[in-house]
């Protein structure tokens, strides 16, 4: 059962909520509000550049470095 694809997707989705979940809330803490289209374009993240973001938002210091980044993730 562990081993089948349909359940390492739920695995994988599951974990990737909790990445943005935490990650939204440590933008909001650093560079304020999320706005809805924000948002958005976080959950179109994959997990890899969820991880680059986590990486990333301690250099951010306002809601511009955030849009920079995602405009460079496209």
């Amino acid at each position: 059962m562990e081993e089948s694809p349909i359940y390492q997707e739920i695995l994988q989705k599951g974990a990737k909520q909790g990445k943005l979940q935490t990650l939204t809330r440590l933008l909001s803490r650093r560079v304020g509000t999320i706005s809805s289209e924000l948002q958005q374009q976080l959950q179109a993240l994959s997990i890899n550049q969820l991880d680059d973001l986590s990486d990333a938002l301690f250099d951010f210091s306002q809601r511009s470095d955030l849009i920079v980044w995602l405009q460079n993730q496209q």
